[in-house]
């Protein structure tokens, strides 16, 4: 009978280690919160204050429109992954992999997952990915779940680098007590509440549930993954403690989260993003369009000085419906006198329009890259050039999200390995645009025995896959100087029978999108299967 390792007192312990993981991250919850509620700000209607008690009516959306530029970067470099063998054998996986996941990710909704990740990142500098094996989906077979998980929720060791090195990991989700009571009969009514724990926004009877993952050594001496889940005192359910788990919950034995970090900060997880990059010159720039525009008030509004004796009814002198006002006495400029404003000096403004350009060279946001021409260049082609030659800090946060991808994309494919134990079909997108069906389990992909020691010891094999990440640009000037670029590949006559020779030598020099489908044709043609 086996002794069960979590008990009252380890998860009091795992309670008290998520309490100091939580103080540790109080800083990064309330650095979220303000730049929340100032990213709010840009579109509220009211009229909201500094600390020093001035009022910021005009609220220019500059930092916004940064925001919203980079998103949509990000969403048209949203990756693709492909997988490569390390080992001829195993090609024909490689291959269905490279087909599979596509429509793993499809059926998670992927696509509303990144985006929803990528608006967290760029406000914040860091957003998080769960992979699990969802034992609900597919009617009761499982399957992969791919989901967006709230950086706020998530809890690791301060001061390490990557969160694999973290000694536990926590997840807190808020759930309601019946949901529990019904998943979990054993129950016993300990658990802590939601607000108890410092997390608002809860109606009802919420409970503040814990998912722990930690990482120990089994009796063989590996390293591997074990899941607590637990509310208040009451352990729901530990890995650990079930025998059928002695290699860990996953047996990829890796926390199955991933960070995907904008700016990064050293000895951190996490990072900050580009509200805090640029929030001040922002305040800036809507400082002096508050002064800027009070001026324009001052100077526009007809006002008059005016001596207390002059014998005038103000009434009557501010009522443009009266033809004539009545005074008693002379007037003269000494009694009346209308107020001018000097002319604004030209610094003022050029000094406002060289904060809106600190903005956008701080943030990488230059109007050439939304398209704007610039220095009158209006070719299709010579923008792209431009956009491409200024688009350096874009291309460094696109790869920092698939470097992301691809730790994301190998906890994918050891899920597969662990849990695609039945024969499933795919639907499948050909090469030619049409539809066909893939049988196909993790049969091939589990370790293979290839002989044994002299001491008796088995030796395994265990297939293993490169990653390699590709984007679909969806951009038009993208598609249309692809195009330009092939017509006149065509034009030059590399696809000519009779210039294959050559035309193998130029295209085994170049890189773009597609370069090996096109070598693959010339070669075909070269040795006379196309004919065929």
């Amino acid at each position: 009978m086996q002794t069960n390792q979590i008990n009252k007192e380890s998860i009091q312990a795992a309670a008290a280690e998520l309490r100091r993981f939580r103080r540790g991250r109080s800083a990064f919850e309330s650095r979220v919160k303000e730049e929340e509620e100032f990213f709010r700000l840009r579109v509220s209607p009211k009229v909201h204050k500094n600390t020093e008690g001035e009022s910021f009516a005009p609220r220019s959306a500059w930092l916004l429109n940064t925001v919203l530029q980079k998103h949509a970067d990000m969403m048209e470099n949203m990756p693709s992954a492909l997988c490569l063998p390390r080992e001829p054998q195993d090609e024909q996986d490689a291959s269905a992999l490279s087909a599979i996941l596509p429509v793993v990710l499809e059926r998670n909704n992927f696509e509303g997952t990144y985006a929803e990740n990528m608006w967290f990142k760029l406000k914040h500098g860091v957003c998080a990915y769960g992979v699990f094996w969802n034992n609900d989906m597919e009617n009761g077979l499982g399957d992969i779940d791919v989901r967006s998980v709230d950086v706020r929720s998530l809890y690791w060791q301060s001061g390490v680098r990557s969160l694999q090195d973290s000694r536990s990991v926590y997840y807190v989700q808020v759930m309601p007590e019946e949901e529990v009571r019904a998943a979990f009969p054993h129950y016993d009514g300990s658990g802590a509440t939601a607000s108890s724990l410092g997390y608002a926004n809860t109606e009802g009877e919420m409970l503040a549930v814990v998912d722990w993952y930690y990482k120990k050594r089994n009796k063989a001496g590996r390293t591997v993954l074990h899941y607590c889940k637990f509310t208040g005192d009451c352990l729901l359910f530990a890995s650990e403690n079930d025998p059928a788990y002695e290699n860990g919950w996953y047996e990829h034995g890796q926390y199955p989260f991933v960070l995907d970090v904008l700016y990064p900060m050293e000895g951190e997880c996490g990072g900050f993003g580009i509200i805090a990059l640029a929030r001040d010159p922002q305040l800036y720039i809507d400082r002096m369009d508050r002064n800027l525009l009070e001026y324009m008030d001052w100077a526009t509004r007809v006002r008059y000085l005016c001596k207390r004796n002059t014998g005038m009814s103000e009434s009557e002198f501010s009522d443009l419906s009266r033809r004539i006002v009545e005074v008693d006495g002379d007037l003269d400029e000494d009694r009346v006198r209308q107020i001018t404003v000097a002319g604004l000096d030209p610094f003022w403004l050029e000094l406002k329009e060289a904060k809106i350009a600190e903005l956008k060279e701080t943030t990488a946001n230059r109007d050439v890259l939304q398209g704007v021409p610039d220095g009158g260049v209006t070719a299709a082609s010579a923008i792209l050039a431009l956009q491409e030659a200024g688009n350096k800090t874009m291309r460094d946060m696109v790869a920092a999200s698939y470097r992301s991808f691809v730790q994301l994309v190998r906890l994918i494919i050891e899920c597969v390995r662990q849990f695609y134990t039945e024969q499933r079909c795919f639907r499948i997108l050909g090469s030619d645009g049409g539809y066909h069906y893939l049988s196909w389990s993790n049969a091939t992909m589990t370790d293979q025995h290839i002989g044994t020691l002299p001491d008796g010891t088995e030796c395994c094999r265990r297939p293993v896959f490169d990653i390699d990440v590709r984007a679909e640009k969806k951009d038009p000037y993208t598609r249309l100087s692809h195009n330009e670029m092939m017509m006149e590949l065509y034009r030059m006559g590399v696809f000519a029978e009779q210039n294959t020779a050559s035309s193998g030598i130029l295209l085994e020099n170049m890189e773009f999108s597609g370069v090996a489908r096109v070598r693959n044709r010339v070669a075909a043609l070269s040795s006379g299967e196309e004919h065929d």
